[in-house]
């Protein structure tokens, strides 16, 4: 969305720096080092937008986009992005036509799946390529382990595909105390070498993701599947005691969570706020009401306990969150006006909130924090340094 903030009718949004979007690309691409780079922009680009990021990786010359859905491959597409597109979670109930039409590529996990691309490279006489993902223990899609012979076998009897590409997905590659990322390398190294045994030589093999990218470089793979360090995220990560490495690169979230105060009010100390009354006063109190609620994206669970930046100084989120609209208790900081900038997710000179903190608060990942952020809420792209 090409406009500024004090053009918004409604003064909430979130602002998206691709100049960041650009340096956190470079930082990948260093870590990466030969391998090529699968930028993932599923969940419309983890809520940041999938158009304006993929167009900007796109120019920094990332290799490939994955997305979840035939949906947003096409929306790609639409765009004008021509890099290869990976469907991550293969096809559901699409029409398998859109493979062809839309040059997309998908991912398999069951014979009957690879039926089905089969039937489509007949009809429309073209071969279709796919990734075929093995499940080396997430437990979601991918061929079980003990059934890749028997896919393999089936994959031969059939005419019009290409195996291009062979990977699978680490369940917990940020936790290098547990032994779940060695097992399911061992199981995945053990299973792309029956490859060859009939005659099988993936152009692509990709494993990590943006943990396994960060502090497991032994992977042997020659393509990185990258989201969340794009947008300036990662799990946190969990080493053995005296096994930390003295420094990993700097990734800058892309993202700013922004809002103004639209209303002040002057409250005397036992005054209920909010829904159900959930937050009296303490003392003579200033309220700022600020228009963001949970249907923007801002948790309910985050009443009373969450926080937000206003003039350099951090502000209590007081009472439920509504729907459209947050109280914050602006009372210690000078100077509050109507008008007056709110940062819910984001930095000012001295202050800052990250999505991982937020999720931390809410018991959950920053990617749901990210992504949760409505539709409602415009995106304004910026190139600032």
């Amino acid at each position: 969305m090409a406009t500024f903030p004090d053009k918004l009718l409604r003064p909430t949004w979130a602002e998206i720096s691709l100049s960041t979007l650009r340096r956190n690309y470079e930082r990948v691409r260093k870590l990466a080092g030969r391998r090529k780079v699968m930028a993932v922009v599923k969940a419309d680009a983890y809520g940041h937008g999938a158009v304006p990021v993929a167009k900007r990786l796109a120019g920094c010359g990332v290799d490939w986009f994955g997305v979840a859905t035939v949906e947003e491959g096409i929306e790609l597409r639409a765009a004008g992005i021509e890099q290869p597109v990976l469907l991550l979670g293969g096809l559901y109930m699409s029409d398998p036509a859109d493979l062809v039409e839309y040059r997309l590529t998908p991912s398999a996990s069951s014979t009957a799946r690879l039926d089905t691309y089969a039937e489509c490279a007949r009809r429309y006489g073209r071969p279709i390529g796919f990734h075929l993902k093995v499940d080396t223990g997430l437990g979601r899609l991918g061929v079980p382990f003990d059934r890749l012979r028997s896919f393999l076998e089936r994959y031969q009897e059939l005419e019009g595909l290409e195996l291009q590409g062979f990977f699978t997905h680490l369940a917990s590659a940020e936790d290098l105390v547990a032994c779940q990322t060695e097992e399911q390398l061992a199981r995945f190294n053990t299973a792309l070498k029956q490859l060859p045994w009939f005659e099988i030589d993936p152009q692509w093999v990709h494993v990590s993701n943006s943990a396994a990218l960060l502090v497991r470089p032994e992977i042997g793979e020659n393509m990185v599947r990258i989201g969340a360090l794009f947008y300036g995220y990662c799990v946190p990560l969990n080493f053995l005691p005296g096994r930390e490495p003295q420094s990993l690169p700097a990734f800058e979230p892309i993202l700013t969570f922004k809002s103004r105060v639209v209303y002040l009010k002057d409250v005397p100390s036992g005054a209920p706020l909010g829904y159900g009354a959930a937050f009296y006063t303490r003392r003579p109190s200033r309220i700022a009401t600020v228009p963001v609620g949970y249907a923007d994206g801002l948790s309910r669970a985050l009443s009373n306990r969450g926080g937000a930046i206003v003039n350099d100084q951090y502000a209590r989120m007081v009472g439920h969150i509504s729907m459209d609209l947050t109280l914050l208790d602006v009372t210690d900081i000078p100077g509050v006006a109507v008008g007056d900038e709110v940062i819910l997710i984001g930095k000012s000179e001295s202050c800052a909130i990250t999505a991982l903190e937020v999720a931390e608060q809410l018991g959950t990942v920053p990617y749901e924090v990210l992504c949760s952020i409505g539709k409602r809420v415009p995106r304004i792209y910026v190139d600032a340094a």
